[in-house]
């Protein structure tokens, strides 16, 4: 008996180590420009970035539909600072993370001259959040209209 078990045990072990993996496609959809980028400047340790979860949590289901790119600019450490200064230089927008570099804030950058349009906090509710974005938004669009 003791036999059968481990036997089925070993043979158990060997199905999940070598059950294939299989990489999927996916279709990505939309004009790929966003109007607007959300950053948030975090750290793991940081009581204020850890409160904001929940209320972007929010921002980001109810916005999900518009053209707004949430990012997160993880300072935690040496390592993630590095990342986050190459993410931040790759959008153009490092001066930004310069000038704001303390954790828990959420910047709002418009991505055309990576102008810094506001930063909010955790005292931002997810709803003033969204309506402050939304503005945003509508901003960039009537000014899209304007330049056609």
């Amino acid at each position: 008996m003791q036999t059968r078990r481990t036997f089925s045990l070993i043979a158990l072990t060997l199905l999940f180590i070598t059950a294939p993996t299989f990489a999927a496609t996916v279709e990505v959809e939309g004009e790929g420009t966003p109007a607007l980028y959300v950053v948030k400047v975090h750290a793991d340790w940081c009581g204020s970035c850890k409160a904001l979860v929940p209320i972007l949590d929010e921002v980001r289901e109810t916005m999900s539909a518009e053209p707004v790119l949430f990012l997160t600019l993880d300072v935690t450490d040496e390592d993630r600072t590095g990342q986050a200064r190459l993410l931040a230089a790759a959008l153009g927008i490092e001066q930004q993370l310069k000038t704001n570099n303390k954790t828990g804030l959420v910047l709002i950058i418009n991505p055309a001259d990576k102008a810094l349009l506001e930063t909010l906090t955790k005292e931002n509710t997810a709803d003033e959040m969204i309506e402050k974005i939304e503005g945003y938004v509508a901003a960039t669009a009537d000014a899209d209209d304007m330049d056609m």
